[in-house]
This record gives C-alpha cells, structure tokens and sequence, in this order.
C-alpha cells in the first residue's frame, strides 16, 4: 500500500485510527495487525487481551524510516512500522514572547 498525505489508516482488530502527516518506507502494524486503508470495508475484532500503553488521541508518532502518523482515534496497542515501535513526537517548545 502507497501511504499519501492525508491517507486515513485503521486497525482491524483495535478501535485505533491514525491519518499519515509524512510519508515514508515501512509497514504500519498495531496489534500485531497491519494497517488498512479506512475506506475499506473490514469490520473492527475487538479484542480486550492487547499489551502496550495505547495511541492517545492527537498525539504524533514517528518511525526511523521517517513516516510521521497523527492517532485520529485512540486504540488499544502501540503502533510499529516494520515490527519496531514508533516514538512518540514531542511538541516543540516556543520561545517566549516577552
């Protein structure tokens, strides 16, 4: 699958739904899962017995290989791009305006 910007990517087997902010070389995985385009018509398997700490809602990861994801929807889980978990992008400081 060719990721774009904008591309809206879901987990078949979490809640997790994440839009790609940059694109680059891997696979997206969450679960154990790969990610599937959105707009595909797969229904979501919950599952309760998923380890990791979960996506947070409007956080940014980013991978080595430089894709940068945006969780659009929280999910059970830690999303990985070819089997290695992604950061995830702290906000950068500002200076201040005084």
């Amino acid at each position: 699958m060719e990721l774009k910007v904008g591309s809206r990517l879901k987990c078949k087997k979490t809640s997790a739904e994440f839009m790609i902010v940059k694109p680059g070389e891997g696979i997206l995985t969450n679960a154990d899962e790969e990610l599937i385009l959105s707009s595909a018509e797969n229904t979501t398997e919950q599952e309760t017995n998923i380890e990791g700490p979960g996506n947070v809602l409007g956080k940014r990861y980013e991978s080595k290989s430089g894709i940068i994801v945006l969780c659009t929807k929280p999910g059970a889980g830690i999303i990985h791009c070819d089997g290695i978990p992604m950061n995830e992008v702290k906000p950068k400081r500002l200076p201040s305006s005084d």
